[in-house]
């Protein structure tokens, strides 16, 4: 009988030897920092409700994001796999928008730009900026106009009706991505913009992919932000 007990005491320290161990190695990994340096970095907002999401070091590539509505947090969310993805910053433009002066959404843009460029994490030379539809029409309009101010242009089903004037000189050190549908009521747009922009020495990369008019997910996005980049 008294071996019984021993033998059961001996067992209840071990086990409660185990659950120290456990609990103590529990204790030891919560106080491992998150390996993931950019996992609590915070989306900020300037005065005019523009948004950012800015690496914590590095000189990097910028994804300048405009919204057919006005850009918000909902946008951002769909750009940020740019961000956890390949390592860029990512801002969300919050005034420009469909149906409205393209010339107020210009300055809206370049104040975006310059506020940008005041980042020690942003790459000047590789502002990317990206619209689908007819904000789309804006990024060319505007990436065109002011080429010395990006690094390329990334568009969706938009059309060619806002271009007015183009800065030849920078556009042809510039990459623009042009995607459309193969049903999208653009897509002759599409084909008439790359092919003005080749006869200048721009290099154009045409996506024609199925479907009709309509924006695309986050991995799209990201299948062309790492395409610009393969391209430069």
């Amino acid at each position: 009988m008294l071996n019984y007990f021993h033998t059961m005491s001996n067992s209840y320290t071990k086990i409660c030897s185990i659950i120290i161990m456990m609990l103590l190695t529990a204790s030891v990994f919560s106080l491992v920092p998150n390996s993931d340096p950019t996992a609590e970095i915070e989306i900020t907002k300037d005065e005019e409700g523009n948004l950012y999401l800015l690496q914590p070091n590095g000189l990097r590539p910028t994804l300048l994001y405009l919204s057919c509505t006005g850009g918000g947090y909902d946008d951002m969310d769909t750009a940020r796999i740019v961000f956890d993805s390949l390592g860029w910053n990512v801002a969300v433009c919050a005034k420009s928008k469909n149906h409205r002066d393209a010339r107020l959404n210009d300055e809206d843009i370049l104040v975006l730009v310059d506020n940008l460029k005041r980042y020690p994490q942003v790459d000047k030379g590789k502002i990317f900026i990206y619209g689908f539809s007819g904000q789309g029409a804006q990024a060319l309009r505007i990436a065109l106009k002011y080429s010395d101010k990006f690094g390329g242009i990334i568009t969706q089903c938009a059309n060619d009706g806002m271009i007015e004037e183009i800065d030849w000189k920078y556009a042809q050190g510039m990459l623009v991505l042009l995607m459309t549908r193969e049903s999208d009521w653009n897509r002759a747009s599409n084909k008439n913009i790359a092919r003005i922009l080749e006869q200048g020495g721009v290099k154009v990369k045409l996506f024609i992919t199925p479907g009709e008019h309509k924006i695309g997910d986050k991995r799209e996005l990201l299948f062309l932000c790492r395409t610009i980049m393969e391209n430069l």
